[in-house]
């Protein structure tokens, strides 16, 4: 069992050749929306690949954007029951995709999600897999301290001071990130030093995916590395990838996987993602990640396999 909290919006994707100097324009050549957010990202993913997953999110507003979210939602074949009104705006993210891969987001109605949210309801399965981000602030730390005093398993991501939550529940913690936040981009030998840093403050394993460069991870008991990354057969955008990969981890946490096997599954299901725009429409199969697995050995090999 996984419990997946954090955000449900709207992406609405906007594809440019590129981006304009400030003050200049340039025209959108396609524009569409997604259902997006992490906790939908991560959601949709699971179930995908038959997980029994439960999620809590935020509330999706009122009115025709929540409408649009919520037949995204089902569209999707999330559970109604996500899809809560709400009198906090319903949170858009416009994404500006350029031919790279790449893309720049601006959001409107993520600062007032946190109202939405009430953490006496959140769903509690002791034992189960806790996973969240932490667009909430204070309010999403009391849901990580409810989750950890339930004594679940928790996997965060971008969570900030994240050794005190781990030492409220009994079983190992796991931690992700990339280095849009954390660690230095491009530099291996930095973010070996930094994540094994962290794994030795918190007692937990540590993840640090740094994009075309591969990751970093370590843990307790497995001093921090560097893994190559799986090649993408053709890059068109990188949103969701972070949470694809969360998703192949913890799929085969729960599932009781060797790490290594996780974090090669994950690495592979993040990479495939890329092909596609927007974070939830194409998620890639179980048997296409195994098959991506299987045609680079030499790079599977590195992850133990």
């Amino acid at each position: 069992m996984i419990v997946v909290f954090g955000t449900v919006c709207v992406d609405r994707m906007r594809r440019v050749p590129s981006l304009p100097q400030q003050g200049g324009y340039v025209s959108i050549t396609e524009e569409t929306d997604h259902l997006g957010g992490e906790a939908a990202n991560t959601t949709h993913a699971l179930l995908t690949w038959g997980a029994e997953v439960e999620t809590f999110t935020n509330g999706i507003g009122d009115g025709y954007r929540a409408d649009r979210l919520a037949n995204l939602l089902r569209d999707h074949g999330l559970p109604e029951s996500i899809a809560r009104r709400s009198t906090t705006p319903t949170p858009m993210c416009d994404i500006y995709l350029t031919p790279d891969g790449d893309r720049t987001m601006f959001g409107i109605g993520f600062s007032e999600m946190a109202d939405s949210i009430d953490p006496t309801a959140l769903p509690l399965r002791e034992g189960a897999w806790f996973t969240a981000d932490m667009n909430f602030g204070d309010v999403g730390r009391i849901c990580i301290e409810r989750a950890a005093d339930t004594d679940m398993r928790l996997y965060l991501m971008d969570v900030e001071r994240p050794a005190d939550l781990f030492s409220r529940s009994s079983h190992p913690g796991y931690w992700q990130s990339s280095t849009d936040w954390f660690g230095v981009r491009g530099n291996t030998q930095k973010n070996v030093t930094w994540v094994q840093k962290q794994v030795d403050a918190w007692g937990a394993t540590v993840i640090l995916s740094d994009g075309p460069n591969g990751l970093v991870a370590g843990s307790p008991n497995r001093r921090a590395q560097g893994y190559p990354p799986f090649p993408c057969p053709a890059l068109v955008d990188s949103t969701g990838a972070g949470d694809m990969f969360r998703a192949g981890m913890l799929f085969g946490l729960d599932q009781g996987w060797r790490f290594e096997k996780c974090l090669a599954f994950a690495s592979a299901a993040g990479c495939l993602k890329c092909q596609y725009v927007g974070a939830t429409d194409r998620v890639p199969t179980d048997t296409e990640i195994r098959a991506h697995l299987k045609t680079n050995p030499q790079i599977a090999a590195q992850y133990g396999l």
